[in-house]
């Protein structure tokens, strides 16, 4: 994952700061951010935290993708149909080398298959997914990708498909996530992880029986 240079938060946020006759000091208190790291994550001076962008994004009045972009992050190219190492990659860089491991998330996946397996997990996929998705904004790759795996799981008769779309569409459903979704728009970030792990297994089972015919 790549950075733009220069990083354009500081004229972004000073902008947004005039539009609104607000001043950094004030913004430090709606947000509860020291104003004296507010300053110097803004300036360049320290690394951009995405929970402080996230937080200043709200008091701005603007989508927090703008801040992400202003700060440097590529946040076109954070849930795409990519490499899954090359996401996990860009998401240690987003969350500034806080701990997270794929081996977190394909741990969490494997308890959900055999949850997937009962009628009951099967029962809450059907009943909670389409309210879920209904909570995730925008369009693109995650969202396609996302909506793939259900129908799948919907048509499929094989137990050993379904217990690994099931997987994933569990880990979307519940909120057990490793990052929480409502630190938008990263909150979303490992489930794309999660469907893109569960569809690239799915995958290969296709792709092997497929061989074997």
């Amino acid at each position: 994952m790549e950075r733009k240079e220069p990083n354009q938060l500081e004229d972004t946020v000073k902008s947004l700061l005039e539009k609104r006759s607000m001043s950094l000091r004030t913004l430090g208190k709606q947000t509860g951010i020291d104003v004296a790291s507010l300053s110097r994550m803004i300036s360049g001076k320290q690394k951009a935290n995405p929970d402080y962008l996230q937080r200043m994004a709200v008091e701005l009045g603007v989508s927090s993708d703008e801040l992400f972009r202003a700060a440097g992050f590529d946040v076109g190219g954070t849930i795409q149909r990519g490499s899954v190492n090359d996401s996990f990659d860009f998401l240690r860089e987003l969350l500034n080398g806080q701990r997270f491991s794929k081996q977190e998330i394909e741990v969490e996946l494997a308890k959900y298959e055999d949850y997937a397996r009962t009628d009951e997990g099967t029962n809450l996929i059907v009943e909670k997914f389409p309210e879920k998705r209904q909570q995730v904004p925008g369009t693109g790759p995650f969202i396609e990708q996302l909506d793939d795996m259900y129908n799948s799981f919907l048509k499929s008769s094989s137990d050993e498909e379904r217990c690994i779309l099931g997987s994933g569409l569990l880990y979307f459903v519940l909120s057990t996530d490793i990052i929480p979704d409502y630190i938008f728009p990263i909150g979303y970030v490992d489930d794309a992880l999660a469907i893109q792990l569960a569809w690239s297994r799915f995958s290969l089972i296709r792709r092997d029986l497929g061989e074997k015919e």
